[in-house]
């Protein structure tokens, strides 16, 4: 219980990171409490065809300290990361790309490579990307 409430207690800084799949830079975002390689796991959120990742999953609305899922998941001792795919948020946007799922799941396949071992949580679109490789 001490360790739950000194990780309510923590300002939950994120760091960016970068990595490219065929020339295409994909933002990273992770945010994690202490050192990630004492963390539980990763969990590594992926966006769905609508949104980019920050504004899904690392939501901040001052007075609801619960609205980003990135931080709740850091509060419980995980290394949390999301990415942005080709097209989306800060990823490269100035290529001819159509968001198909091959892409995608390449665009996965160099983040986990990034990030290491973890567990993915799709969101929409992304769903399809894990069977596509």
């Amino acid at each position: 219980m001490q360790d739950q409430a000194v990780a309510q207690a923590q300002k939950i800084a994120g760091q960016e990171h970068w990595t490219t799949r065929d020339g295409a830079k994909l933002f990273l975002w992770e945010k994690c409490i202490g050192d990630p390689a004492r963390a539980k796991g990763v969990v590594l959120f992926v966006h769905g065809s609508s949104m980019a990742s920050q504004p899904t999953f690392d939501l901040q609305v001052p007075g609801r300290p619960d609205s980003s899922v990135m931080e709740w998941f850091a509060k419980l001792g995980y290394d949390t990361w999301c990415t942005d795919s080709e097209g989306y948020g800060r990823s490269t946007k100035d290529r001819d790309n159509n968001a198909d799922i091959s892409r995608g799941a390449d665009d996965l396949a160099a983040v986990v490579n990034t990030s290491a071992n973890c567990v993915v949580r799709n969101h929409s679109w992304s769903t399809a990307f894990l069977p596509a490789r």
